[in-house]
């Protein structure tokens, strides 16, 4: 066992604790408990760690990004999470693009981002479905969910780019219809409407991905970055098919707060900072995450990786925060309200006893852009250190 002594705890499900303790247990990776010094027992033969005068904060989640499908620099032409062969590829796997080699990962991890949602871009109105991993571990043992949530668009989509069988959209409205015709027919195919003898191969493949949606067996996961009247039409799709979403970059969201403040529907907002290089962009807001969350919306921020460096996901939320959160408040956007838009708040986003010992040690509060984060456990095991 391994205990942290001294520091400053932010648990993030409970107030900060002065001259706190983190016991955890590098073999079962699991944290075994929380409190202040003077009031939790430390076993004899535990490895004590003085991290007096430091903040320990649990690792950062970032539930949207593209680490492992494309490569730091943008270069296109080997980017693994945009197909074009079909608009409606909801059948394809992140997974088997996806590069847990990619260099990105330890630059994560030395700015103490320890989970992230990857996989499919918006190229496509159903792109496939992605996979939540850590930064940390060998090869595909980062990888702890291959099947997280299917990645479905809208915005801007490149038409000329597809070679499909099927037709296109090239509108708003053809995108919806399109989402709105595909979970039709695969209420038609649960409900024995459509046979399988008479669908090839992958359609059947589609239809079932598209079931364990429609079932909530697997998250929705939908990219709109226009306008706020994207958020209408996403959220006409979500409560017709009662389906288990997160709306993601969401620019425009300040000027509909007080609606997304009466649905539960997480969104996860950004990258904040993105310069408004193209007219899609106009609504980029770095005050829309504050005024979210002061409404009581389940809301994050992203980095998009590559569009901004994973390793810089606090410093995003270090210029949120500027805009009228604590620091406090800004670290749950990368860490608790995460975790729970993405369903793994049982395993990640605050230090508690029983969950992932994914610690960060970071010489102020992580939130504070001048602070360097110092020492990164994953699982219990060191897999960072500043020296």
């Amino acid at each position: 066992m391994k205990a942290l002594v001294g520091g400053t705890v932010l648990p993030v499900s409970h107030p900060p604790i002065k001259d706190g303790v983190v016991l955890f247990d590098e073999h079962s990776g699991k944290i075994l408990t929380v409190g202040k010094r003077s009031k939790v027992k430390i076993p004899e033969d535990t490895e004590v760690i003085d991290v007096s005068g430091k903040y320990i904060s649990p690792g950062f989640v970032d539930a949207h990004s593209h680490i492992g499908m494309i490569p730091d620099g943008l270069e296109w032409e080997f980017q693994e999470a945009n197909d074009f062969y079909s608009p409606i590829a909801p059948h394809l796997r992140a997974i088997d693009g996806f590069d847990p080699y990619d260099e990105a990962f330890n630059d994560a991890i030395a700015g103490g981002v320890t989970t992230v949602a990857t996989g499919p871009g918006s190229a496509n109105v159903m792109g496939g479905v992605g996979l939540i991993a850590k930064t940390y571990g060998d090869g595909f043992e980062k990888v702890i969910n291959p099947e997280a949530f299917l990645k479905m668009a809208l915005g801007p989509k490149r038409p000329r780019e597809y070679k499909s069988k099927l037709p296109y959209p090239t509108t708003r409205m053809g995108t919806v219809a399109f989402m709105r015709i595909w979970f039709k027919r695969a209420q038609d195919f649960m409900e024995g409407k459509i046979k399988e003898e008479n669908i090839d191969t992958e359609e059947k493949e589609m239809l079932n991905l598209l079931a364990k949606a429609l079932k909530r067996e697997i998250q929705v996961k939908i990219h709109l970055s226009t306008s706020p009247d994207e958020i209408y039409a996403v959220l006409r799709i979500i409560k017709e098919f009662n389906l288990n979403a997160t709306i993601d970059h969401a620019f425009g969201s300040q000027l509909v707060v007080d609606m997304l403040s009466k649905e539960n529907v997480p969104v996860i907002y950004g990258p904040p900072m993105i310069a408004r290089i193209a007219s899609f962009f106009r609504y980029v807001s770095d005050e829309a995450p504050v005024l979210l969350f002061k409404k009581g919306v389940n809301v994050s921020i992203m980095t998009d990786h590559p569009v901004l460096p994973e390793k810089h996901l606090r410093l995003l939320a270090a210029a949120v925060a500027r805009n009228g959160l604590s620091l406090d408040e800004a670290l749950k956007l990368i860490t608790i309200n995460p975790a729970k838009a993405l369903g793994i708040d049982k395993f990640v986003g605050s230090l508690e006893p029983g969950k992932d010992a994914d610690i960060v040690v970071s010489s102020g509060h992580p939130i504070n852009p001048t602070s360097r984060i110092e020492i990164v456990f994953g699982k219990g095991k060191e897999v960072f250190r500043n020296e």
